[in-house]
């Protein structure tokens, strides 16, 4: 939709302060930050992963002095190789769809899933397409957990690492105070026009790299939203960063207010350590081949391979860790990582994930199918966000969120069965079971989100939603001991009767919010998608299963937990089970998936880890009884 408009802007202010090129100054020269491929080496950490979790923990054990740190990422800089659409929050769209073809390879792996079934539904009515999971954070929220889910994390492994409980009594006061992020200067707009009554202590008065903050620009259908969702019962609360997720707000996001540029690990945490000089090795477009381990299993480095260009054949060499090897690889790769390296038990089961899925209308206002529609408003867009960063393009869509039980009208009409097992798998009360989004355009049957718009000179607009208490199960397998082999990739999504049914009568709730803004006038003719002649449970269903995309929220594929937990993998210090000097520390980590989006708990997770790290530096051994990693 945006491409023709964000080919308008300039990649290079991106790196404006580093010594990319001679500008006849003394300065720290950027090449001493990256290792030489080829060339065998030893660092006291070797990190597998330049994500969330692993620049994260990477940069934060760096700014000490005394250990070296190496970083293993297979991609590059996004700046570069995708150029503004990873910059630029309106680009949030591009390469997001569930056609296997949309995706860029520069910094998506393109996976897919295996064929998914939907429960409730014959085997012969199935998902028609693989539906395609990435690796590229898409949307730039960020929430936390709410207060009572942290609890059952902390009881369930046995957390011994006093910096996460320390999490659970600072979310206990509304006051986690997070040193690493930054939300100094949040964007007046919402403040001002009284559409926000965000808690302002949720965030350190200091900041850090990571910017969080709002959107430069409030989009006309998240105000209609906010009217919507209240007039259904979600009340306004004071934002999702105070240990509560049930009831609606506007969510933060990580956008730098001052130029309307995304902000993630690579551009905070990793340009901030490459600016201050410190002891960081990066192995940009290199690939972590293996493990490597002693005999008493203990990792001693990885097996590394970096790229050459096209016909050149890419070098082979050693990492070696004196201390220990982090795997941060995500919930993919990580155990694809530690099932290439040898065998445990209990490695890639138990995937946790979210599916999204909405209903559309044409509106009578202004969204972002306008951009697609009329070529003067996309360059508008444009001029809006280089002279002032703000406009459209600053916002990564309508921003406007929220948690909720279902109300017991819709609850009711859930199985028996489906709520015992809600009961039982959800205990918190304020747990929601699913949350509400909002998309000011055209979402349709999600194949690719920039080629799929209709352009049939209405605006589109689309109420989506998630099932965030799921007891489906999937499974992450290899089909080879080679890294560059794609992983199996299972998530059974909506596998099971209960995510089934929540997902049918979130959909008809999703109808009860449109009723609120057809009444208002907001809507134009009669329902787009999925129409007003789908009704019954069963054509409900169907369309959901033609339509949902998975919510990049793949987690718990290394579940922490403890050693009698036969899918446990990790421990609550992320140190894998039956082995010494080897941790997982991202997503895959986690024992479960929390109800919020999961960046704002991978950067607490990395954060707390490299504290730990570094108070000890090495922990103590990690035995698992009966599991053993062996390598093949």
């Amino acid at each position: 939709m945006y491409l023709f408009v964000l080919l308008f802007f300039s990649v290079a202010a991106t790196f404006a302060n580093l010594a990319f090129f001679d500008d006849g100054q003394i300065s720290t020269i950027l090449g001493t930050s990256f290792g030489i491929s080829g060339a065998n080496a030893t660092f006291d950490y070797v990190v597998v992963g330049g994500g969330t979790a692993g620049l994260t923990i990477a940069t934060r054990l760096a700014e000490n002095p005394s250990p070296s740190v190496a970083v293993v990422e297979a991609g590059g800089f996004y700046e570069i190789d995708n150029g503004n659409l990873s910059v630029v929050p309106g680009g949030a769209i591009y390469f997001a769809g569930t056609d296997p073809k949309d995706f860029q390879p520069l910094i998506d792996w393109g996976f897919n899933t295996v064929p998914q079934p939907v429960c409730l539904i014959s085997a012969a009515v199935r998902r028609g397409i693989l539906s395609r999971l990435t690796l590229l954070f898409r949307a730039p929220t960020f929430d936390r957990f709410i207060t009572r889910v942290v609890k059952p994390w902390v009881a369930r492994p046995r957390v011994i690492i006093r910096s996460i409980t320390g999490t659970l009594e600072h979310l206990d006061n509304h006051a986690l105070n997070t040193p690493d992020i930054d939300r100094s200067e949040a964007p007046r707009v919402l403040t001002k026009n009284g559409l926000t009554s965000d808690n302002p202590n949720a965030f350190s008065s200091t900041g850090g790299p990571l910017h969080v903050s709002f959107s430069n620009f409030v989009d006309s259908f998240s105000t209609w939203i906010q009217r919507a969702f209240k007039a259904i019962g979600l009340e306004q609360i004071d934002g999702f960063n105070s240990g509560e997720l049930l009831g609606s707000a506007y969510g933060s996001v990580t956008i730098n207010p001052s130029n309307a540029h995304r902000s993630l690990s690579e551009s905070s945490f990793l340009q901030t350590s490459l600016r201050k000089g410190n002891s960081l090795t990066v192995y940009k477009n290199s690939l972590a081949r293996r493990i490597l381990f002693s005999a008493g299993n203990a990792a001693t480095g990885v097996a590394v391979t970096t790229a050459g260009t096209d016909g050149v054949p890419s070098p082979n060499y050693t990492l070696k860790a004196r201390k220990e090897v982090i795997v941060s690889a995500g919930a993919f790769q990580s155990p694809q990582l530690l099932m290439v390296s040898g065998t445990l038990e209990g490695i890639g089961q138990n995937m946790w994930d979210h599916v999204i899925f909405g209903v559309d209308h044409r509106v009578n206002l202004q969204t972002a199918t306008t951009l697609a529609n009329s070529p003067a408003a996309a360059a508008n867009a444009v001029e809006l966000y280089l002279r002032n960063a703000t406009g459209p393009l600053s916002n990564l869509g309508t921003g406007y969120f929220g948690w909720e039980k279902l109300p017991e009208r819709y609850r009711s009409r859930v199985s028996n069965d489906s709520r015992a097992a809600l009961n039982a798998h959800f205990p918190p009360p304020d747990w929601p079971e699913v949350e509400w989004l909002a998309d000011n355009g055209y979402t349709g049957y999600a194949r690719s989100r920039v080629t799929s718009n209709p352009r049939d000179g209405f605006n589109h607009a689309t109420i989506t939603g998630s099932v965030v208490a799921p007891l489906s199960r999937g499974t992450v397998s290899i089909q080879s001991a080679d890294m560059s082999t794609p992983p199996l990739i299972d998530p059974k999504f909506l596998g099971v009767p209960s995510d089934a049914e929540l997902a049918i009568q979130l959909l008809r709730r999703q109808r009860e919010a449109w009723s609120v803004l057809t009444e208002a006038g907001l809507t134009i003719g009669e329902e787009a998608l999925p129409g007003p002649n789908v009704t019954s449970d069963a054509e409900i269903l169907n369309f959901i299963a033609s339509s949902f995309y998975g919510g990049w929220h793949a987690a718990a594929t290394c579940k922490m937990g403890r050693g009698s937990d036969p899918m446990a993998v990790v421990d609550s210090a992320g140190r894998v089970l039956g082995t010494q000097r080897l941790r997982v520390v991202d997503a895959s980590s986690f024992p479960f998936l929390p109800p919020a989006h999961p960046p704002a708990n991978v950067y607490m997770l990395a954060g707390k880890i490299a504290d730990h790290l570094l108070r000890e530096h090495e922990g103590p051994i990690s035995e698992k009884k009966n599991k053993t990693l062996i390598n093949p």
